[in-house]
């Protein structure tokens, strides 16, 4: 065999495990690229370790290009490969709706999601604004029935309603973009310095500290333990749920037909006749009439 031959093999091999590990670990698209990228490079000096003798007529440039295409179609394949032999492929669930409303959430046999399902995080109930059959604006949530405690777990929240009273519980991961992204609007900034110390606007949290602060109108605790994970409690009528902190959680509390319903604040990507919850999750909206 000729020495680029086995430098081409070898690179082949490589990225194609790294696409069954990606698919079976179920990791980040970026994470799964990168790991990639550090095989791709990584082989060049495998390679001269190896087969030194027989390499050493060929250029270096050579054996780092040498499959970077195949390589590249070799991650993809084998990465949607083990992704759909494992389950990993996109889900579909469905919306009959005549208008605009709540409606609630069904797989495609029919079945009406439940409350606080694992299929789509406790979601099952849409709020959707319609016009002419297409979809302008949509809310995700749950309705639920009102008692003198009720309790659900929606999304990233744990949510309890006693009386007029709403609690709501949720964990924040301070080494998420997005997690930051949503202390940054509650507090104005955030800074976290090397030893730990976490600055939240005005307020400082060491580790290992549990603080009781006002935000606006409400109750907030948080709980800082262990890096990088930090607990929220807020506190809040149901009176003020359009307020600020609130409206950052939920979009709205309605009473309809002894029901409680509550949506998710945050903005799901909307197409015509179609919206989809954390990427791989697609609602289809079918309009009847």
């Amino acid at each position: 065999m000729r020495p680029k031959y086995r430098v081409y093999g070898f690179r082949l091999l490589t990225s194609s495990l790294v696409g069954i590990l990606n698919g079976l670990l179920r990791v980040e698209p970026s994470i799964g690229i990168l790991t990639f990228i550090l095989a791709y490079f990584l082989v060049t000096p495998l390679s001269l370790m190896i087969w030194r003798g027989e390499l050493k007529e060929i250029g270096l440039m050579e054996l780092y290009k040498e499959a970077i295409g195949t390589s590249l179609l070799a991650l993809i394949l084998t990465w949607s490969l083990s992704m759909n032999l494992t389950g990993y492929g996109v889900v579909i669930y469905v919306v009959k709706a005549n208008g605009s409303g709540i409606y609630p959430i069904e797989t495609l046999d029919g079945r009406k999601l439940p409350p606080g399902n694992g299929e789509l995080f406790g979601y099952y109930a849409v709020n959707l604004t319609l016009s002419n059959g297409v979809v302008n604006r949509v809310r995700i949530g749950a309705c639920l029935e009102r008692g003198e405690k009720t309790s659900l777990m929606m999304g990233n929240y744990e949510l309890t309603f006693r009386g007029d009273e709403l609690t709501l519980r949720t964990h924040l991961n301070l080494s998420n973009g997005e997690d930051r992204e949503f202390l940054r609007k509650m507090f104005g900034n955030l800074t976290l310095y090397r030893n730990g110390t976490l600055a939240l606007g005005n307020l400082s949290l060491s580790l290992n500290t549990v603080k009781e602060v006002k935000l606006g109108l409400f109750n907030l605790s948080l709980a800082y333990q262990r890096f990088p994970l930090l607990s929220l409690e807020l506190r809040a009528s149901l009176e003020h749920q359009r307020e600020f902190p609130v409206n950052l959680f939920l979009s709205g509390v309605t009473d309809r037909d002894s029901q409680l319903c509550v949506f998710d604040a945050k903005d799901i990507k909307v197409g015509r006749r179609s919206f989809n919850v954390r990427d791989r999750h697609y609602v289809v909206i079918i309009t009847e009439g």
